[in-house]
């Protein structure tokens, strides 16, 4: 990281501390102020006692120009209104901390300052010039040959204004290069906070994401090994050879379970951010699909669901995405049909092929036996939602008119 001039400390300081700087301003200018009474610039030569009052109230208010630039602005021009027309001959003293507050009143005050301030500097600056040649005789006979003509005060005039209107400008420009610094600055905090939501809106997804996976691949599983479990119990009584069958299959869905965690947990270990390509769903790892379901299907089947598959139309490749969202749309509507309706109820599923969507059914004939409620507050059909409206596609489910339960998936195949 490259360091940082003496010049780049030195401004950083000044932005912090800007009392302090206009401060040393302040003496600077009352350093000039005192250096032109004895020299006897703007100042008559009996008024230099009061001209060196004058000014310390006159340079007072430059140490809070930017902190309270119109009260300060206020008290100045004041001191100079009251100099200008009470103590004649002092305009040295407060001329240079008029012009300082008045381009302060612009740049740091409300925007009406502007013109107000532009008008008492034209004022304050043009009346002690009239009262002075007043005296000296301008406007009366006989005329002081030292003092300016009509045309004279004409000059003077019109370069008091000028020089108020540049003052005016100047702090103008300010002002405007101040608000444009806001502005920039309010747009950098509100980037930089539209972009910390959207990493905490990434990392909600990705832990959403997540949650499904783990769900439908831990539910699912052990749903099927407590169903083949209580099956077991029965079968180890009357068909010692059927229960080690219920055993192997238990093992095996273990063992698949297990394979599938892993696979979730090297994705979570992977950071690499080319592995998400194949859409919302994607982990980086290959990922069960359309192909799957008939494997799916014949896993719970041994597991002692009577479940039927129906496939309609003509099967084709799709998304990595979408057959994801498929098989763990029937992975889950199994499930379910084994924790409420019960391992021994006849179930169908189904996929209707068309040539822009894909619809899966999964629909139970009901209890037949009593069934132990399950604990409420599960996620699989929120998951299920999710998934589908994650690639433009729907899911219904609700009772079936014919009884039982029914869960309805479509997709669509085209963009």
């Amino acid at each position: 990281m490259e360091r940082s001039t003496v010049v780049e400390r030195f401004a950083a300081a000044a932005r912090r501390n800007p009392i302090v700087v206009d401060a040393v301003f302040a003496a600077v200018l009352f350093a000039i102020a005192l250096q032109w009474t004895f020299e006897g610039r703007g100042v008559f030569s009996d008024a230099k006692g009061l001209a060196v009052v004058v000014a310390v109230f006159a340079h007072g208010p430059v140490v809070l120009r930017r902190r309270y630039p119109l009260p300060a602005a206020v008290v100045t021009a004041v001191v100079a209104a009251v100099a200008s027309f009470s103590f004649s001959g002092t305009s040295g003293a407060y001329v240079l901390p008029a012009i300082v507050m008045g381009y302060s009143a612009v740049a740091y005050g409300p925007r009406w300052a502007g013109p107000v301030a532009a008008a008492a500097l034209a004022t304050g600056m043009i009346g002690p010039a009239l009262i002075t040649m007043i005296r000296s005789g301008a406007f009366t006979e006989p005329v002081d040959p030292n003092a300016p003509g009509p045309l004279g005060t004409l000059v003077i005039i019109g370069v008091v204004v000028l020089v108020a209107a540049c003052i005016w400008l100047a702090g103008a420009l300010r002002r405007a290069s101040v608000r444009n610094t806001e502005q920039l600055r309010e747009r950098a905090r509100l980037l930089e906070d539209g972009r910390r939501q959207e990493v905490r809106l990434e990392l909600l997804a990705e832990r959403s994401r997540i949650s499904r996976e783990v769900h439908d691949v831990v539910a699912h599983s052990l749903s099927g090994i407590i169903a083949q479990a209580d099956g077991g119990q029965f079968a180890a009584k009357r068909d010692p050879q059927k229960a080690v069958e219920v055993l192997d299959g238990i093992a095996t869905t273990g063992r698949e379970a297990l394979g599938e965690v892993r696979g979730l947990l090297e994705m979570l270990r992977d950071t690499a951010p080319d592995d998400d390509a194949d859409g919302p769903d994607g982990a980086g790892r290959p990922q069960p699909g359309t192909d799957d379901v008939p494997a799916l299907v014949e896993q719970v089947r041994a597991g002692g669901l009577p479940v039927l598959l129906a496939v309609t139309g003509e099967p084709r490749p799709i998304a990595t995405g979408s057959g994801l969202t498929a098989y763990r749309v029937v992975q889950e509507a199994l499930t379910n049909v084994i924790k409420h309706a019960g391992p021994g109820t006849p179930t169908q599923v189904g996929l209707q092929w068309t040539a822009d969507e894909l619809t899966v059914r999964v629909r139970d004939e009901g209890a037949r036996v009593p069934v132990p409620v399950p604990p409420r507050g599960g996620h699989g059909l929120i998951g299920m939602r999710e998934r589908a409206a994650l690639h433009g596609g729907s899911v219904e489910t609700g009772p079936h008119p014919d009884g039982g339960y029914a869960v309805r998936l479509r997709l669509p195949l085209t963009p």
